[in-house]
């Protein structure tokens, strides 16, 4: 394996990609569902910029997409990253195929909560805010909730009734093992990547785990740097696509750093 001096942990969703409702005139699809466009970006993200990221740092997507999930995106030719973490840290995939040594540690470290997630999908039809619910990858639980609903009440509600880490982003209500956050699984791949820096880039809580730990943060708004004192973080300007944005700070960085 190539080892470079940079590791770019990158989430996926609302920061590299984005859904349909976010859709900009001139944007293309990268992702397909049952043959129905659903994951877009800039074409200078996608068709320029990623290409030359990927030959100046190691790229790492960290999601907490389902393998399923991630292996919709249709990456461009030459750019697809070799290895990618997905469901939140518990997954790592080399080549697309799941490690089994890291997939062997994670179902073990959830045999504990095992009997929260029956609890919790037994109960959590009884609200009238869960539309649904779904078990990702054997690792962790969400519900989606209806557009436009309080998500900080639900999770003042719940986190003091359960051993589980409540989240929430967009829709979705998270129910995690405190052991995976996308922190652990970014800090385990810089060492074994030997990584001298790390860029992390990503737009929600959920992200604040690797976000913290980076030489370099890249986050759209001032909100979420605000949850990150004493790191180097950049916002994106509103004139800016966000993918945009973080793969030129990227190439910036590394050009500093080379």
């Amino acid at each position: 394996m190539e080892r470079k001096k940079i590791l770019f942990a990158a989430d996926l969703d609302n920061t590299l990609i984005f859904s349909r409702r976010h859709r900009r005139p001139g944007d293309i699809c990268v992702e397909y569902l049952d043959g129905a466009e659903q994951g877009f970006t800039t074409p200078e993200a996608w068709q320029d910029l990623l290409h030359a990221v990927s030959a100046a740092v190691t790229l790492l997507p960290v999601t907490t997409r389902s393998i399923a999930q991630y292996e919709r995106i249709r990456w461009p030719d030459g750019a697809r990253p070799a290895y990618a973490v997905t469901t939140n840290g518990g997954i790592l995939l080399d080549r697309g195929v799941p490690d089994p040594d890291w997939l062997t540690v994670s179902l073990r470290l959830t045999i504990p909560y095992r009997p929260e997630f029956v609890r919790l999908s037994a109960e959590l039809p009884k609200y009238p805010w869960c539309l649904r619910q779904k078990m990702v990858d054997g690792l962790y639980l969400f519900a989606v909730c209806p557009e436009g609903q309080p998500m900080e009440p639900i999770k003042a509600l719940l986190q003091p009734r359960t051993s589980l880490t409540v989240e929430s982003s967009g829709r979705k209500l998270y129910f995690f093992p405190p052991v995976f956050h996308k922190g652990a699984a970014v800090s385990q791949l810089r060492q074994r990547f030997q990584s001298s820096y790390l860029i992390a880039a990503g737009d929600s809580p959920l992200d604040l785990p690797m976000l913290s730990q980076a030489d370099l943060a890249l986050v759209p708004t001032q909100d979420l740097a605000r949850r990150l004192p004493g790191i180097n973080v950049q916002i994106c300007p509103v004139s800016e696509p966000f993918p945009n944005f973080v793969l030129r700070s990227v190439l910036s960085f590394a050009a500093r750093h080379a």
